[in-house]
This record gives structure tokens, C-alpha cells and sequence, in this order.
């Protein structure tokens, strides 16, 4: 049969003593939230499967996990309003609107935690709505995938819509009437719901501990609105100490009709408010950012502070060579204290070109620091012949909101990217979102844009020097990256999303991505005796991966052989870490898997099968930069750490967008590889490729020819008779030393249906 696994009669089963296995694909959700994997990187298991025997304490062969690495994954969360939220773990964001809304937003962090908080909410912050329902860090470690639960109380009888995009659109509504009155958030909701709060424990978000200082200093804090009067209603707002933040930092506290009173100790402060003015439709009319700098003296017995609107009088603008609609602006305001610690942290997400103002700086902040930055993408017109875009990440100087905010772009500062939407089921719904980096960022949001695919969009991408990025895709419920990777001004580039076969395979640093001194986790390596080998489970012809969480993989089956012994066999997994005896041995590892999701159509199931040699390693192949799994199951340095000959290809399938070939005269080129790391692998020399038209029960042999440099090209004919069919590829290669791949793809394209 097509689809098949190891003989066990041909094989004898020994477990191998050591064995470490990376848990992914179906068995992942026994893992709720646990890490996972870096980029090329292994995920620690929750356990032994229940296939291997534990032994008894001590014993030879005990389990032992992988000490995670950083994690990648991608958690989503459907906030009470029906705000889409991912969530990685370096904190960054990606915000989609609720259906028939747009996506105005304030991200703040504070520790660990990431509050998303829609900008309808912000007026009923901390008065009905619990911050809590926002903070999307806690939501994830509570186990929250879908839309948050909610506990509500109310009086008289009232009610609360349901959770997600219904509850969202009747705030915006209330938000509307409210703003009408002039007083928004002063009151119940819904005709007398007094409290809306997560129905699910979310004790894992915390406060860092703060020293025992004495706060007993009062502070009157007054806000103040565009007309200069006390701001009605209730305003959200932060304040903390560029002293030491952790003496004294809340992001999320409420002044009432303008006013708040609250007591802290003694040192230097700074606060920051961003409120928009709501229309009468409950929309944003503009949105505002205000800020200040005060010092309560030592024994003070009462300090005022003004946070007046009316000071942000700059508005953010921009200019681009061709003429562009502003879709999203994201402004990052980022206070630091004495010890460059995060003090007031807020990230503000403005779609549908609002009006956004910020108040200029008097001058350079002289405690603590200061960065300020805007990042906005932008649109070609409806009328425009061919679709493209503006990406642009900008810096103001340190220590400063800069008196001028429109920024003008040249097209020197710009790369150009051609980018190809595939899409092998017409009309798929699909996201993107572009996240840019400064050099001193390590985590950043953007609001997600949703259109049909297939489609083609030429991109430009600008930024302040040391930009760099990398880009986010959902399809359906997959979530897709690719590698973060520095921006390089005049250049242009042409990339695939989601091209063809989707297939198990390693992912590659982008070019250039060695600079940003990231840590690579290897994927296909040995260290000593421990032998590492790990799938992205999902990856396209250009080498993005699918996020693991959440996971349509519905049967996979993993297993390492040597000769006649299986060393390593389980269902659920991608990947693992073993150790192996020090002589130079031949391995194979083979992966079968199946994954069930209506949104795509090709691809599903896959079988593969690597060869290679390996021997104990005491030299170090891998850049400097890299790590690896030592045979205590932990992640270390780079030392004694060598890259596996593992033979790799990539694809470059002639179909078109939509996953279709027609009938007749076609090819498929393969460029075969090595997984990364190898320093100077031997060259594939042999390649054949066989397609079938009827599910793989018969094959067809190409014809191939070497282009050089491990890349082939095959050439067969399609029948006519296979028009409307969906046609399967089976891809050998094999390098000067015998070390081989064989990947079968059942579906991997379809025969465009016969014209006529």
C-alpha cells in the first residue's frame, strides 16, 4: 500500500537507552501550553509515551525530557469583545478585528503579562470590565483558546450578549449612546450588568514583588480631554517610577470624571494616557497620547500631575513614492527606569486611518530612557491596476517624541518583495501581518489583514537602520511564519506562501539572520552520542513552517532503524533525541503523516523516509551561534556539535496559484539540499521522480535531468484522461556518499479541470 510504516517482522524492536522524544502534531494537545519549539528547534515532552515501558528506578534507559527552548508557538485567544489574539512568547501580538469592526487597540505590557485591550473597552476598564479579560498572557496559561468565558453580575434582570463578536458589538453601541451624552464608561453596562470577569482562573499572571517602600505620598492625577476640561467618564491610564519600576508600577489605573488619587513613595515618575474621542457611532473620531514627567519629593503632603490631552497636538502622517491609503498605524511608547527596565510599555493599534496625535517632547528625558516608534502599513488605491503595499517601521531619536511626526520615505529605504498568495482551495479566507523589529525590540505586534487568495500583492518594506522582520500568515486555523530576517534596503526579492507540496522538512536561517544574533536550535544534529533529529511538521517550497498550536495533524508515526533494530517508534510525534553507540553506523528515520483540515486540499498525507551515516562527533560543524542537545537531554553550546548528512528537497512545482497544472507537457525542478548546519556536504548526485494520477496504486517515471549544483528537473506528461484529478509525487535523492531522501506527496497538485 501507498501509505505504509516499518515491517515489524523485518525488524527487531530495541530501545534505545536515552531516548528522548519531542511530543508534537496530535499528541500535542495532551500538552496544553507547554513549549514548544524554537526555530529548527525540539519540544520537551509532558512524559514518556505510553508506548515505551518506563523502567524501574535508576534503571538503565530512563526517560528524561528536553529542557524546552525558547518558544515559538503561536497561542490564539477570542477576547470577550471578539478580538483575535496570537500570542507568542516573546510577547508579541497579532490582532485581528472582530467581523464588521475595525481593530483599534492599546497593548500594555507589565512583567510577563500582555494586556490587548480594544479601545471600546478602555472607557469601562477596571470599572465593569475586569483588566483581567484583556490580559492575554494570564488567558493563554489558563488554558483560554477560543473565546474567553466570562462570570457577569447584574441587577434588575439584565444581561450580558454573549461572549466574542456579540458582546463587542453591543459595547461599541452602548459606547456610541454614552459618547453622545458626552460621559462614556460611567455606568452599568447593558441596562445593569455591574461586573464582566474571566470565569476561568488566570492566577498565572502576577506582579513582580516590589520592596516594602513606604507609598504614602498622595498624587492627585487629573486628565484632561481635547477641550481642556476634566475627561469624563473613565480613563484609563499608566504611572510608574523611572526610579526603580519595581518599587512602583501600575499600567492600569482609572481616573474618574478626570481625577485619581493614589499614594506612592517618594522619587521621580512618569505617566501616560492614550483615549480616543468616540463619534456617534462608537467609532474612534481620533485618538490621543499624552504623557508626563513629575517628581514627588521626599515628605511631600501632595503632588499634582496633569495629563493633558490637548498636548498632543502632532499627528502621525506619512509619505510613500506611490500613492497610499493608511490601513493600520501602530504607534510603541516604551518609558524605561534608572536600570533600563520596562516602566510604562504601551503598544497602540489604530486601523482605518484615525486621526492619531502624540505629544511632542519639551525635552531629552534625563532619567531613565526613552524610545518612540511608529510602524504603519498602507495600501494601494481601489483603482490601482496592480495590488501593492507599504510596510514601514520608524524610530524617533532616543529620549524623545519627536516635535515632527510625518515621516517621508524614499525609494532607497525601500526592499521590494513580490509575494504570491498560493492558495489551493479557491476563495480561501486568509491573514497577514508583517512584524518589524527595532534593534532594541525583542517582542512587537500588528493587526492582521484578511483577504481572498489566491492573489499576488508587490510589497515595499522600510525601515530605521537595523530593522529587521519576519511575517505571519493564517490559513483557515494554520498559522504560518517565516524566519526573522534583516531588512536590506534596494533589494527585491519574489516569495511563495503556502506553494506547493506542503511537506515534513527543516527550516533554514533567512539570509543575513546570523547578524541578529538569535539563537539557532539544530535541528538534525549530533552532539557526542546524542543524535537529534526534528521535524517542522508543515513546511512550503520556501521554507515557512506552520506554528504547532494549534495542530491539524491527525496520525503521524515516527520512527528511527539501524539496521534491523528499531531503535526508536512511537505515534505522535516528529522528532526526537537518542543516544546511539560511537560507531560510524548507517540510520533511517522515517515519518509518516496525515493531517484533516477542510481549508486545504493537497498535501495531507505524506510519507518519508532519510538515510544517512553518523558517528560519534567531537568536532563542531555548526556556526558559533548555535545549540545543541547534549546527551543529558539539556540544550548546550555548539561544541562536539556536527549537522547530520541529511539530504533535503526543496520544491519548485510548476503550477499555478491555485495549486492546478493542465493536462499535457509538465516539470517539476527540485533543488536537494542538506539540513542546516553541514559544512561542505557532499553533492547530490541521483534523483528520480515518479508521479501518479491515480492515488499512487501506479507510477509514472520522469524524465530527469541535472541542472547542477544538486538541482534537477523532471519532465513528464500529463493524460488527458487525468483532467479534474488530483496527482501524487514521489521524490528520490541521493549525495556522492549514499546518504538519500525518498518523500512521497500524496495530492501534491491537481490537473486543471479539461477547457470546454
Amino acid at each position: 500500500m501507498w501509505h505504509r510504516r516499518i515491517e515489524e517482522t523485518a525488524l527487531r524492536r530495541a530501545r534505545t537507552p536515552g531516548a528522548r522524544v519531542l511530543t508534537a502534531g496530535c499528541a500535542l494537545a495532551a500538552l496544553a501550553l507547554t513549549a514548544g519549539p524554537a526555530p529548527g528547534a525540539l519540544a520537551a515532552p509532558a512524559s514518556a509515551p505510553a508506548s515505551a515501558p518506563a523502567p524501574a528506578p535508576g534503571a538503565a534507559g530512563s526517560w528524561s525530557a528536553v529542557r524546552p527552548a525558547p518558544d515559538t508557538t503561536a497561542h490564539p485567544v477570542t477576547l470577550v469583545t471578539g478580538e483575535r489574539v496570537t500570542l507568542r512568547a516573546d510577547g508579541t501580538v497579532v490582532v485581528t478585528a472582530r467581523p464588521g469592526a475595525t481593530a483599534d487597540y492599546v497593548t500594555r505590557r507589565s512583567d510577563n503579562d500582555v494586556f490587548v485591550i480594544p479601545m471600546t473597552a478602555l472607557p469601562y476598564l477596571g470599572g465593569t470590565l475586569d483588566p483581567a479579560l484583556f490580559n492575554v498572557s494570564a488567558l493563554v496559561k489558563a488554558g483560554v483558546t477560543t473565546t474567553t468565558p466570562v462570570r457577569v453580575k447584574a441587577t434588575g434582570g439584565a444581561t450580558a450578549p454573549p461572549s466574542g463578536p456579540a458582546f463587542g458589538a453591543a459595547l461599541a453601541k452602548q459606547a456610541a449612546a454614552e459618547a453622545a451624552h458626552g460621559s462614556v464608561g460611567g455606568g452599568p453596562l447593558f441596562g445593569g450588568v455591574t461586573s464582566v470577569a474571566p470565569a476561568v482562573a488566570t492566577a498565572g499572571a502576577h506582579t513582580a514583588p516590589r520592596p516594602a517602600t513606604r507609598a504614602d505620598h498622595p498624587v492627585k492625577v487629573t486628565v484632561l480631554g481635547p477641550d481642556g476640561q476634566p475627561r469624563p467618564g473613565i480613563t484609563s491610564f499608566g504611572l510608574a517610577s523611572v526610579d526603580d519600576a519595581a518599587r512602583y508600577q501600575e499600567p492600569n489605573l482609572q481616573a474618574v470624571d478626570g481625577a485619581a488619587q493614589l499614594e506612592v513613595p517618594a522619587g521621580h515618575y512618569t505617566a501616560q494616557v492614550t483615549a480616543p474621542t468616540f463619534g456617534s457611532d462608537g467609532k474612534a473620531d481620533d485618538i490621543r497620547l499624552a504623557t508626563a514627567e513629575f517628581t514627588v519629593p521626599d515628605g511631600a503632603t501632595g503632588t499634582e500631575v496633569v495629563l493633558d490631552l490637548r498636548k498632543a497636538t502632532q499627528q502621525v502622517t506619512f509619505s510613500t513614492p506611490r500613492t497610499a491609503r493608511e490601513s493600520q498605524l501602530i504607534l510603541d511608547y516604551l518609558r524605561q527606569d534608572t536600570k533600563e527596565a520596562a516602566a510604562i510599555h504601551t503598544t497602540t493599534g489604530v486601523a482605518g486611518g484615525v486621526p492619531t496625535f502624540v505629544q511632542p517632547s519639551a525635552r531629552r528625558v534625563t532619567r531613565g530612557g526613552l524610545r518612540f516608534n511608529v510602524y504603519t502599513h498602507r495600501d494601494a488605491p481601489s483603482e490601482a491596476a496592480e495590488p501593492y503595499s507599504y510596510d514601514l517601521k520608524l524610530a524617533n531619536p532616543a529620549g524623545v517624541i519627536a516635535k515632527n511626526q510625518h515621516y517621508t520615505v524614499t525609494g532607497r529605504q525601500l526592499a521590494t518583495v513580490r509575494t504570491n498568495y498560493h492558495s489551493d482551495t479557491p476563495g480561501r479566507a486568509q491573514e497577514v501581518a508583517r512584524l518589524m523589529y527595532l534593534p532594541y525590540e525583542t517582542g512587537g505586534g500588528a493587526l492582521s489583514q484578511l483577504f481572498k487568495t489566491p492573489a499576488r500583492r508587490t510589497e515595499y518594506i522600510g525601515g530605521s537602520p537595523g530593522t529587521s522582520y519576519h511575517d505571519w500568515l493564517k490559513a483557515g486555523e494554520r498559522r504560518f511564519v517565516s524566519q526573522k530576517q534583516p531588512l536590506t534596503p534596494g533589494r527585491t526579492t519574489t516569495v511563495d506562501w503556502l506553494r506547493g507540496p506542503l511537506v515534513p522538512g527543516f527550516t533554514e536561517p533567512a539570509r543575513g539572520a546570523a547578524a541578529l544574533g538569535e539563537t539557532w536550535y539544530c535541528a538534525a544534529c549530533r552532539k557526542g552520542d546524542a543524535l537529534t533529529f526534528s521535524l517542522a511538521t508543515v513546511t512550503d517550497s520556501a521554507g515557512h513552517k506552520d506554528l504547532a498550536f494549534p495542530s491539524d495533524i491527525s496520525s503521524s508515526h515516527f520512527a528511527v532503524v539501524s539496521g534491523d533494530t528499531t531503535l526508536y517508534e512511537s505515534d505522535g510525534i516528529s522528532g526526537g533525541v537518542l543516544t546511539v553507540p560511537p560507531e560510524k553506523a548507517a540510520y533511517k528515520v522515517v515519518y509518516d503523516q496525515t493531517r484533516t483540515n477542510g481549508d486545504f486540499r493537497q498535501s495531507l498525507t505524506t510519507h518519508t523516509e532519510w538515510t544517512f551515516s553518523s558517528g560519534h562527533s567531537g568536532g563542531k560543524t555548526v556556526p558559533d551561534d548555535w545549540t545543541c542537545v547534549s546527551e543529558q537531554g539539556e540544550y548546550d553550546g555548539p561544541d562536539a556539535c556536527s549537522a547530520l548528512p541529511v539530504v533535503v528537497p526543496h520544491y519548485q512545482l510548476g503550477a499555478a496559484l491555485d495549486g492546478t497544472s493542465p493536462a499535457g507537457e509538465d516539470h517539476l525542478v527540485v533543488r536537494f539540499g542538506h539540513a542546516p548546519g553541514a559544512v561542505a556536504p557532499p553533492a547530490v548526485t541521483k534523483a528520480t521522480v515518479e508521479v501518479s494520477f491515480d492515488g499512487g496504486e501506479r507510477w509514472t517515471k520522469a524524465s530527469t535531468t541535472s541542472l547542477g549544483k544538486g538541482r534537477f528537473r523532471a519532465d513528464w506528461t500529463t493524460p488527458d484522461a487525468a483532467a479534474g484529478r488530483d496527482a501524487s509525487l514521489r521524490v528520490t535523492g541521493t549525495d556522492a556518499d549514499g546518504n538519500a531522501v525518498t518523500q512521497t506527496v500524496k495530492s501534491a497538485f491537481t490537473v486543471a479541470p479539461a477547457q470546454g
